[in-house]
């Protein structure tokens, strides 16, 4: 194979790689509790880490990849997600629309920063 093809592979041979940081934004860590609706019941969460795409957060309630919710946080209240992955008491989800940088800066000094990673 030439050089060229496999330049063009670049991006395959880091998607299989787990320790490449493939997110669009940069996750700050954060340690505040809340609340999600989903289905009609509210259910208590921990966040984890948030950006102006999403968040992770724990949870010792079931939340189903696929399910949309609201989930509130300082700021913008009851705010649109959507599960993309739940395992061992964590999900991730994504906001249906991305939080404006302005309001993610006020929103980010109302929320306690973690100290340490997961």
């Amino acid at each position: 194979m030439t050089s060229s093809v496999l330049a063009g592979l670049g991006h395959v041979m880091r998607s299989r790689d787990p320790s490449v940081e493939q997110r669009r934004a940069r996750r700050d860590l954060v340690d505040m509790v809340s609340h999600v609706t989903v289905r009609g019941r509210t259910h208590g969460v921990r966040v984890i880490n948030i950006s102006p795409f999403g968040l992770m957060c724990r949870s010792e309630d079931a939340l189903t990849q696929g399910e949309r919710l609201t989930i509130w946080l300082p700021v913008l209240q009851d705010y649109t997600a959507e599960i993309r992955w739940s395992e061992d008491h964590r999900a991730g989800m994504e906001f249906a629309e991305p939080i404006e940088p302005r309001i993610y800066d006020a929103l980010l000094g109302l929320i306690p920063p973690r100290q340490t990673a997961w």
